[in-house]
């Protein structure tokens, strides 16, 4: 398979911690793969009145570029990134987001890495708000890393675990193939796990309360087909699933990953790697708007999280719901996917 991946980066040394990460997932990709490093120079914001300049700082603007050349060109000629298809760039903008966005967009990037905290370094700007910005807005994948990584994802000999919150809609499935193919990227020979989590109310999860609660009921079932599905695609993937009880979302999935496990028929107690999730969702069987539930993580999870916008139901699927209010937790019609190709898309696949 064949990846474009986008890595911004201002210069300092946390930033620098999604490079390792771009490696891994460009040298397991496809001798195709390539990688973008991109520096934004920003430019200030223009002043008016009396002590407004009465020409733009060419100086001050050539020389930090001259430097962020340097820079990009230095971290290329990373040993690390021998043998690899890496592109520098230096770009010019009052807005960092909004450069990232619009060279990952020509560059048709499959993925952004990016860290969530950086300094104000040579392109004086401060990349963690950027990182939110970026993986709020952009049309493909983002992999949001964070600078308290003791080791770079994917880096350790040991099964690479991932988190998958679902909320029983199309949208919030648009996560499940790009997060199947980022891990088995990253995991490399070693093995991959996905374990996928449903968030529920306590008075439908908890059989204690209503015994076979249909909307549980309905819940297994759906998360289970989903779990059969992955693995029938991606046959190195381990695959498992829970049902989590919480009034607040976004809480119950921060303390499953406090507490390394969550209750469940298929569930096991183990850390984390990563989260993944979709930007956006509508209010399924969990009664939840998954895009806030995806903010809040993104400013509060201390793990790497993988942000998947998503994509709009055709018109098949649009009439499918018009006439099931609850088709959010069926399965759409089966897919076939020839073997080996599974593991090539970034585009999603439910």
């Amino acid at each position: 398979m064949d990846t474009r991946i986008l890595v911004p980066l201002d210069g300092s040394e946390r930033a620098e911690r999604a490079v390792p990460v771009a490696e891994r997932v460009a040298r397991n990709s496809g001798a195709g793969s390539h990688i973008t490093l991109l520096q934004v120079v920003s430019r200030p914001a223009p002043l008016s009145g009396a002590y407004a300049p009465q020409v733009p700082p060419a100086p001050w603007m050539q020389q930090d570029v001259a430097a962020a050349r340097a820079y990009l060109a230095h971290v290329a000629g990373w040993p690390l990134l021998a043998d690899l298809s890496v592109e520098t760039r230096v770009e010019i903008g009052g807005a960092p987001t909004a450069v990232i966005l619009d060279v990952a967009e020509a560059e048709g990037s499959d993925l952004i890495l990016i860290c969530s905290h950086g300094r104000a370094g040579a392109a004086h700007w401060l990349l963690g708000s950027v990182a939110e910005q970026v993986a709020r807005h952009a049309s493909m994948p983002v992999l949001v890393l964070r600078e308290q990584e003791a080791a770079p994802i994917g880096a350790r000999e040991q099964p690479l675990r991932a988190l998958v919150p679902l909320d029983g809609s199309s949208l919030g499935e648009t996560v499940l193939a790009p997060v199947a193919t980022l891990m088995l990227v990253l995991a490399g020979l070693s093995q991959a796990v996905i374990h996928l989590v449903m968030v529920l109310p306590p008075s439908d999860a908890d059989p204690a309360i209503v015994p076979e609660h249909p909307t549980l009921r309905s819940a297994r079932i759906y998360l289970m087909r989903v779990a059969d599905r992955l693995r029938a695609i991606y046959p190195r993937l381990e695959v498992g699933w829970s049902i989590v009880p919480g009034h607040d979302t976004a809480r119950a999935l921060l303390r499953v990953i406090e507490t390394g496990g969550s209750a469940g028929p298929s569930a096991v107690s183990y850390g984390y790697d990563l989260i993944a999730m979709a930007t956006h969702g509508r209010s399924g069987v969990a009664h939840w708007a998954f895009g806030s539930v995806t903010e809040h993580m993104l400013q509060h999870t201390h793990l790497p999280l993988l942000v998947v916008p998503p994509r709009a139901p055709d018109a098949k699927e649009a009439a499918r719901r018009a006439k099931q209010p609850h088709a959010a937790m069926e399965l759409a019609e089966p897919i076939h996917v020839a073997p080996g190709e599974a593991e090539s898309l970034w585009t999603p696949l439910f």
